[in-house]
């Protein structure tokens, strides 16, 4: 069993990516319910992770600092994860969690850019049809939301397109820090990237005047929650499986979590919607599966540290 985290393969590998995707669609849910503000659930959501991680380190025998170079790229990525996290918390308490992880997820662009100009990945039939249909299903399901927004829905707009350039940044920095670590190597990584995150948001809290308090003991288990589920269980996962899997197909795999918000968005706080909306997140799910299924080049891969 263990194996197939160690080397899962593409099929596995994209799996794995998939399943994350499913589980951190849930963030924007706990985060609302948390009660706190944007930067304090920002810094629960990496303060609460540690100790779970911290017994992943131990129980892999991982070695936490592997040399300045990956401590650039781990601290790197703390501060795009700071931004992405800080971006979308504020989003979505403006515009709801569906329309906020919806617009935060283009970053597929950022994503598909990347993956086309340095891995020279083929751009197929599929791909080319799935990422105008994903734009298609976005935009029905933003336009009811822009058609009777607030006075800060524009904001929130802005907020939560800054943070699809700070994820796609991060997931592309992430993936180049994991590229020649095993297991043991990635969820050190992850728990030195969650290290560095905690400090940078606690700093943000004391610095925009908000608090550290929790209002009770439903919001420490819904932080918690959102700590252990998309935190550690999602982004383990998500770590395991990118290396075997193209960033465009992850940045098409990732969908799934404005889909998922949207879904649990109607579901849990009751967002009114329509036929069309409704076809807008069928489109969008039609997309992630072209895309996750489409044949493309090979990925280069790395020998792993030892």
């Amino acid at each position: 069993m263990m194996d197939i985290f160690q080397k899962p393969g593409t099929t596995y590998g994209q799996f794995f990516v998939v399943i994350g995707a499913a589980l951190i669609s849930f963030s924007p849910v706990f985060v609302v319910l948390s009660g706190v503000s944007a930067s304090t659930s920002a810094f629960y959501r990496m303060a609460l992770s540690l100790p779970p991680l911290l017994i992943l380190v131990v129980l892999f025998k991982a070695k936490l600092w592997q040399g300045r170079r990956k401590f650039g790229i781990a601290l790197l990525c703390s501060i795009a994860y700071t931004l992405d996290l800080s971006s979308w918390h504020q989003s979505i308490l403006l515009i709801g969690p569906g329309l906020a992880t919806i617009l935060g997820n283009f970053q597929v662009f950022v994503l598909a850019f990347y993956s086309i100009i340095v891995f020279h990945t083929r751009v197929n039939a599929r791909i080319i049809f799935a990422i105008p249909v994903s734009i298609i299903g976005l935009f029905l399901i933003c336009r009811p939301g822009i058609e009777g927004g607030s006075d800060g829905f524009l904001i929130g707009i802005i907020l939560a397109l800054s943070t699809a350039i700070w994820y796609g940044s991060y997931v592309l920095l992430l993936r180049s820090l994991q590229v020649t670590f095993d297991m043991s190597g990635k969820i050190a990584n992850l728990c030195m990237i969650s290290i560095l995150t905690t400090i940078i948001t606690g700093v943000i809290v004391i610095g925009t005047g908000n608090s550290f308090s929790v209002p009770g003991i439903d919001s420490w288990i819904y932080l918690s929650g959102y700590a252990v589920i998309c935190q550690v269980v999602a982004w383990v996962l998500i770590s395991a499986g990118l290396l075997y899997t193209t960033p465009i197909k992850v940045g098409l795999i990732l969908l799934l979590q404005p889909a998922g918000a949207f879904i649990w968005d109607i579901l849990i706080f009751r967002l009114p919607f329509t036929s069309v909306t409704l076809l807008g997140v069928l489109l969008t799910l039609g997309a992630i599966y072209l895309g996750s299924t489409s044949d493309s080049s090979p990925i280069p891969q790395a020998k792993t540290d030892e």
